[in-house]
């Protein structure tokens, strides 16, 4: 029950969301995520949460559009 909880409170990673952005910032700079874990989900095709917002924040940035 309290590992259903834990997951209920993840969402996925939204680059325009500055508290999640900030959120990230702040992993980079302490390589911690808080006392509550990290809050984002992890996304198909990554394998890592930083991976996948550092790759998100490259896109976006870079103006790069993924092939479909």
């Amino acid at each position: 029950m309290i590992i259903e909880s834990l997951i209920k409170q993840k969402v996925p990673f939204d680059l325009e969301n500055t508290r999640h952005v900030n959120l990230y910032k702040g992993f980079l700079s302490s390589n911690r995520w808080g006392t509550r874990g990290c809050p984002f989900i992890l996304e198909f095709p990554y394998l890592t949460i930083p991976d996948m917002i550092k790759d998100k924040l490259i896109h976006k940035f870079l103006k790069v559009k993924k092939a479909k």
